[in-house]
């Protein structure tokens, strides 16, 4: 009898193992995404995080967070959109202590175009050394004398001295904005000609520091003026259409407010393309402005619509009775008798169930 109550006792243990694991939140797995941040920035300097993202990726949500090596933590939402400005795939802290920081993009959600969810949800991490700004302290028994010979040993590359300023510029072309002061630094995005900037500083070195989306950035200072610079357009009258869903600005640029919006293949009359890879529309009677990348000449193709397969006619009516009849035929019993029957069935199991602990507490108790 024991034997009995014991076997009944270990399937009971394994159906609530099954129950509970049914409620276990579900492990954030490794993502498709990547995750691109530097690999070392200075204290108290700002760095941007962004995901590699996969070719057919068209929106994306995400977690970013930062941990520093004195134990405080930085997060941020990353939503990103294609062809939306206003939805960078990137996300901006500052560089708070030094040491090893681990950075974590977690809950990253995927869709495509047509809003299928290509990554339901997934995690990536790297590491960020933060290094001290501070110099080390030189040994004078072992600085070098004031010779002929410094030049030859001294590799340390000048110092960029900034001059503080606080001015509108103008770019004077396409250029990169980068994280610093030099082109092999990381490019933050590219600015088209004629966008106005707020410059905070001149470097001796030849750049620009400047207020980038609230964060400092610097662009070559030979791309850019104080003078607004004339952004000229070629007057046409053409058809185009959206290549993606995209926004209509009240100016040439990504700064201007938003007016309007377009959706994938829908048409628009082009008035002018300017010089900076921008384009004048006219959008029901309002003039408008959209990157020259988003729209194109050649229609894109409408995809067929699916075709449902006929309901074969029938116009025979049937009777309660007869439908019955055939669902008691197929199932071997009425619908309602089933769930009667289920229900008695899940009753008697539990009575039997709570009859063979109750037998086994009283014989262990015995």
């Amino acid at each position: 009898m024991r034997k009995i109550i014991f076997q009944i006792s270990i399937i009971f243990l394994i159906m609530a193992i099954g129950m509970i694991s049914v409620f276990i939140t579900k492990v954030n797995a490794d993502s498709m995404a990547g995750l691109n941040c530097p690999s070392s920035v200075e204290v108290g300097k700002n760095f941007n995080v962004a995901l590699i993202l996969p070719s057919n990726a068209y929106s994306v949500q995400a977690n970013i967070t930062i941990k520093f090596s004195d134990g405080t933590t930085s997060s941020k939402n990353l939503v990103y959109l294609s062809g939306m400005a206003d939805f960078p795939n990137s996300v901006s802290f500052n560089a708070k202590a030094a040491g090893n920081a681990t950075v974590t993009a977690s809950n990253i959600v995927i869709s495509d175009a047509n809003a299928n969810t290509l990554e339901p949800g997934g995690s990536k991490s790297a590491s960020i050394n933060i290094v001290s700004n501070t110099a080390p302290t030189q040994n004078p028994s072992t600085t070098p004398s004031n010779n002929n010979n410094n030049n030859n040993n001294n590799n340390t590359p000048p110092e960029v001295k900034f001059s503080d300023v606080n001015e509108t510029v103008y770019t004077t072309d396409r250029c990169n904005v980068r994280k610093s002061y030099s082109t092999s630094s990381d490019k933050i995005t590219t600015l088209d000609k004629g966008t106005s900037l707020k410059r905070t500083g001149v470097a001796s070195n030849g750049w620009s520091r400047v207020s980038y989306n609230g964060t400092t950035a610097y662009v070559s200072s030979q791309y850019l003026t104080t003078t607004q610079v004339e952004i000229k357009f070629k007057d046409v009258n053409e058809k185009l259409y959206a290549v993606q869903d995209c926004n209509l600005r009240k100016s040439w640029s990504t700064d201007s407010d938003i007016v309007g919006y377009l959706k994938t293949g829908q048409e628009v009359t082009r008035t002018g393309i300017a010089d900076n890879g921008w384009s004048r529309i006219n959008n029901n009677g309002q003039v408008m402005y959209v990157a020259s990348r988003l729209i194109t000449a050649e229609k894109p193709e409408e995809e067929p619509e699916e075709e449902l397969p006929e309901e074969p006619e029938n116009n025979t009516e049937k009777t309660e009775e007869e439908i019955l009849a055939e669902i008691k035929e197929e199932v071997g019993i009425l619908p309602e008798v089933g769930n009667n029957v289920a229900i008695i069935m899940y009753l008697s199991t539990l009575i039997i169930a709570l009859s063979g602990i109750s037998v086994g507490i009283y014989y262990i108790k015995k």
